[in-house]
């Protein structure tokens, strides 16, 4: 088999370069090891109930985007959430919202914030410090570092700060006050979003069905070597496909497997480390009206991390008259999943009844699975280790892109365009 273009990946960013390929004219083929396409963006469907490989919304919206995924039908959705933590719950983001906590709570919180220290962003090392200096010691540990160790799977001592950029919210004073008078007029979502989007119909991969349909994806190929001299591509099946160039949104330490020998390069992608998740998705005989999309948990003896509601979504991903949420839970080398799947279910039945969302004589189907690769962890020295690995795809020729062929920390649509930018470099 031959190709002008090789693409590795039918995930958005690979949907994406071949989306550009075909505006320029150019022949490209599609390799995907899983047996449909979609990525982490992909979905599965459980006795009628769809579930996305995690939540999804589309937000960020570059102008490329806002023309081809809003095209599809699809719904407008405030990015109101809440927070579970200690048996409250409480409007997102926690720092600006103490009203629905306990009067001590709340005042150790503004304690903490008015004593937080005062330095320049320049000498922070970690992102510890950067919570401690921009909320305080109790609150910086009590909510985001607690949840940090949830989330990130790794201590918050050991992350650098180059991610977090406008994702946490850092209120004034007068904004910390007012949010904790339960009399004083609710604050304004602060979210770094106020609208997100999300298909009617077919899950969240919907916003690139119509260009799937214009695009040659071979499903179910898993390259196992690359001959960059050669420009070969070999394949689990035994099949090979030469390119003319190739493009690449597998993770980066699988790549650099395939193509180098170099120890250093190695040992540089073997330290570039990623969560892995389960997904713990429930559907519910019933109809609930969850108030938001998502929610986050703080407290530690519910494993999941974050919440999703995909009926809430769209109610085209269940039965009528039925709803359903999906749990996260997160892993990593530095924190290792403690649970076994059966367990997972059974704390998530827990879970449901602590929260006071459902019993278990409401769940219809509930179906625990995993995904390998969930979000990049920005390891302090990561950067580094990153430019390594870069450094070496590109001298073999290789485009690398997505959230893991860039190693970055890049929602759908950032990926999408990372995609379908990558036939400029």
């Amino acid at each position: 088999m031959k190709t002008e273009i090789a693409i590795i990946g039918a995930g958005f960013a690979g949907i994406a370069a071949g989306f550009s390929a075909r505006e320029k004219n150019l022949q490209a083929t599609i390799f995907e090891a899983d047996e449909t396409w979609g990525g982490l963006c992909g979905n599965f469907t459980v006795d009628g109930f769809r579930f996305d490989k995690e939540v999804h919304l589309s937000f960020n919206e570059p102008e490329l985007v806002k023309k081809l995924f809003h095209s599809q039908p699809h719904y407008e959705h405030s990015s109101e959430s809440r927070n579970f933590a200690d048996g409250y719950w409480v409007r997102h983001p926690v720092q600006n919202n103490l009203r629905q906590l306990p009067v001590e709570e709340r005042i150790r919180v503004i304690q903490s914030f008015i004593e937080r220290e005062k330095i320049p962003d320049g000498e922070i090392s970690d992102y510890r410090r950067w919570l401690e200096i921009q909320y305080g010691k109790y609150f910086a540990e009590k909510y985001p570092a607690r949840y940090t160790r949830k989330y990130w799977a790794a201590a918050p001592e050991n992350l650098n700060c180059n991610w977090c950029g406008g994702r946490m919210y850092q209120p004034s004073l007068e904004e910390v006050l007012r949010g904790a008078f339960p009399d004083s007029p609710e604050p304004e979502n602060v979210y770094y979003t106020k609208v997100m989007n999300y298909p009617k119909r077919g899950g969240y991969k919907n916003f690139v069905a119509e260009l799937v349909k214009h695009l040659h994806i071979r499903c179910g190929w898993r390259v196992t070597a690359i001959d960059t001299a050669q420009k070969v591509l070999t394949f689990a099946n035994g099949e090979t496909c030469e390119y003319e160039k190739l493009i690449s949104t597998m993770p980066l330490p699988l790549l650099a497997k395939l193509i180098s020998s170099d120890a250093e390069v190695l040992a540089a992608a073997e330290k570039l480390q990623t969560t892995s998740m389960a997904l713990v998705s429930v559907g519910f005989n019933k109809k609930f009206d969850f108030p938001t999309n998502w929610f986050y948990i703080y407290d530690e003896d519910i494993p999941a991390a974050r919440v999703h509601s995909p009926s809430h979504k769209s109610p085209d991903n269940v039965p009528a008259d039925r709803s359903s949420l999906q749990f996260e839970i997160y892993y990593s080398r530095e924190m290792p999943l403690k649970f076994t799947d059966a367990e997972l279910i059974e704390k998530t039945f827990a879970a449901l009844e602590k929260m006071q969302i459902a019993q278990r004589a409401d769940v219809q189907v509930i179906d625990c699975r995993h995904v390998e690769f969930a979000n990049v962890i920005f390891y302090r020295g990561m950067e580094n280790l990153r430019e390594v690995v870069r450094r070496e795809v590109q001298r073999h020729g290789i485009i690398s892109c997505g959230r893991f062929g860039e190693w970055d920390y890049l929602w759908s649509d950032q990926s999408f365009m990372s995609g379908y930018n990558s036939l400029e470099v």
